[in-house]
Order: structure tokens, then sequence, then C-alpha cells
């Protein structure tokens, strides 16, 4: 029998960097490893979905076949296009790539022809400000500049809606989550908000960092099921954001 769960309990997978370096990295991984990841992922039976649509379900208060997993790319580095595109295209596996408008083309950054590129073959693109800031920390105005500022670039340079936001290093607040909201964007990912937080909000939809640690099946297994995610709630306590 078909099991379902809670779209809000779909692990939402978080990348940064591929990439060879001397010492492991929480922000750094190994493109061999992570296309390991992925086939252990489908080999223990996950799919991927994308996230626009993942956020509608959970808008719904849809339930979803278990197993169901959306994976993320933070910032736009050249090494997303040049290292995960080929492994995800191959594996026919869906994506969304957070954008940081204001360095598209710039050294070690993906260039536009590149997104487009890899938006025919099916990726998916959010935004992640203009220029990367802790909008938190930042004048209110600001934040509300670099928070639509990001989707209308984004937008005019892919000619289609752009409906979801990352806030960047994760921070947010309730003013900053109703900005977003009220920029037109559809859902945004944070990390993993704290405990006082309401769970299901399609404004801060939790995250699982995937680094080097997960290298085998029970590694990968302890990710998805939600204790990472647990454990750093934990940690975060009460504070409204991470």
């Amino acid at each position: 029998m078909k099991r379902y769960l809670p779209a809000r309990l779909v692990p939402i997978l978080l990348y940064h960097r591929l990439g060879a370096i001397d010492r492991p990295s929480r922000s750094y991984l190994d493109p061999r490893l992570f296309e390991k990841q992925l086939e252990l992922m489908r080999r223990g039976g996950y799919t991927a979905v994308g996230l626009a649509s993942l956020a509608e379900d959970l808008r719904a208060g849809a339930r979803i076949p278990r197993r169901r997993i959306a994976i993320t790319f933070d910032d736009g580095w050249r090494d997303t296009y040049l290292d995960a595109f080929p492994i995800l295209r191959r594996l026919r596996i869906p994506a969304t790539v957070f954008l940081v408008s204001g360095r598209i083309g710039m050294k070690e950054y993906v260039r536009w022809e590149e997104i487009r590129e890899m938006r025919m073959a099916g990726i998916s693109f959010g935004a992640h400000t203009v220029s990367h800031p802790r909008l938190t920390e930042i004048p209110p105005a600001e934040a509300k500049r670099e928070i639509e500022e990001s989707k209308k670039r984004i937008e005019d340079g892919l000619g289609e809606e752009v409906a979801t936001f990352c806030y960047p290093y994760g921070f947010f607040n309730r003013a900053v989550r109703d900005m977003t909201e009220a920029a037109g964007y559809r859902a945004a990912c944070c990390n993993s908000p704290g405990r006082r937080w309401p769970d299901g909000d399609p404004f801060a939809l939790k995250r699982v960092s995937m680094t080097y640690r997960m290298r085998n099946r029970p590694m990968l297994a302890a990710a998805l099921s939600g204790y990472y995610v647990w454990a750093k709630e934990m940690r975060a306590g009460n504070k409204p954001y991470i």
C-alpha cells in the first residue's frame, strides 16, 4: 500500500559548491560524492520533485507519496553548471538554483547563456537577492529592494516568473518574511528556523545541508529522515531565524 505524508515533511536538500579541495568542507562537495548521493537516493526509492510544485502542494495541504525530495543549490556558482548540471541532466533529476542576480556573469558565477541552457533542460531558478546581504541586518528599505529587484532581474533575463526565493545565510525574521510574500514570491527557503517559527509556512521552508559526511546509506538516511533538521532546531532554540 502506498504511504503518504504532508508536503511540509518532504526533505529539501541544500547544496552550495562542487569541487575537489584539500580538506573536508561544509560548503564544497566532491562531484563524485554528489553523484553517489543521488545514486544512493535513487536506489533507495527517492524521487525528486520541483520546489515550486512542492510549495503549491504545501499551500494546498496536500499529502504526497513518501520518499519525495527537492534539490536546491545556493548562489549560482559556475561549478553548479560545470559539475552538477551534467549529472542532474544525465540522471534526469530536477533542481532549483537560487541566483544572486548582481553576480551573474562575474568570475566564478554562472552566465546568462548557461542559465538559459539549464532552464531548457528542466532546471528551475529562484532569487537569492542582488548582493547577498544579511537581510535582517540592513535597513528595511534596502532589504525590500534586494528582494524585489533580484526577482525582476531574473524574470527579465529568463522571460518567465520567478516563484521562489532564498534568504542569504538563512537569515530572516517576520518583517523580511512578509516583504518576500508581498514581492510576489510563492515560497522561500531558509535553512532551519528555530522552534518558535510555525511549521509548514511556505516562506520558511527548512532545508537539509548536504555535506561530505553523507557518504553512505545510513548517514544519508539520517539526513533525509529529518534528524539533522531536528538537531539544528534544538541548537537554535527559540530564535526566530537562523
